[in-house]
């Protein structure tokens, strides 16, 4: 209730807090109706799959959170495709922290598909400890290829299983970026 009068505070961090779906919905219905809060740190907390659909339903059209952590939340392939749809309409969203939910290839590919469509506020994506190996980077890869109007400066997916094939079509993509863009792109693996 004080998060839905709130016209001050910006930041709110309940990471490791053990919040589940059913409080990350009632988090989500705050936002609906805040444009105030910039900030969401969430990480450590089991959300799953449908506490990420709860925040992404939300956050596609309302809200005005510009960093959203949601690392080590359990939200697996499911939870990625929610979010990634989201990303598709949000125009707030500039930092996503994903590490660590057991994406794996399927995530990625989601995310991927998100990435082909033009995002102006998107510039660092934290993809690390996901499982994800060359498929997914091969997704990742082509979306970026795709997007001539990129706007991402940093891509983080150290720790998964990529080989030298994923590792290469990732690097050729930074290049491309720099080529049609002469933008920068931070490629971690």
């Amino acid at each position: 209730e004080a998060l839905k009068e709130n016209r001050s505070i910006t930041n709110i961090d309940l990471g490791g807090n053990d919040i589940h779906s059913k409080g990350i919905s009632a988090l989500a219905e705050v936002l609906k109706d805040n444009s105030v809060i910039t900030s969401l740190e969430l990480g450590y907390n089991p959300i799953g799959p449908e506490g990420a659909k709860a925040l992404a339903e939300v956050l596609k059209f309302h809200g005005n959170v510009k960093d959203l952590m949601l690392g080590w939340c359990q939200i697996g392939a499911k939870g990625a495709e929610e979010i990634a749809d989201m990303l598709k309409y949000n125009s707030t969203i500039s930092t996503l922290d994903l590490r660590a939910n057991g994406l794996r290839d399927e995530g990625a590919i989601c995310l991927a598909r998100s990435l082909k469509v033009v995002n102006e506020a998107l510039t660092t994506l934290n993809l690390g400890f996901n499982e994800i190996r060359d498929e997914g980077a091969f997704s990742i890869a082509q979306a970026l290829k795709a997007n001539e109007d990129v706007r991402l400066t940093s891509i983080n997916l150290t720790s998964n299983f990529l080989t030298k094939l994923g590792q290469t079509a990732l690097t050729d993509a930074r290049d491309h970026v720099f080529e049609m863009t002469e933008k920068e792109l931070a490629v971690m693996f």
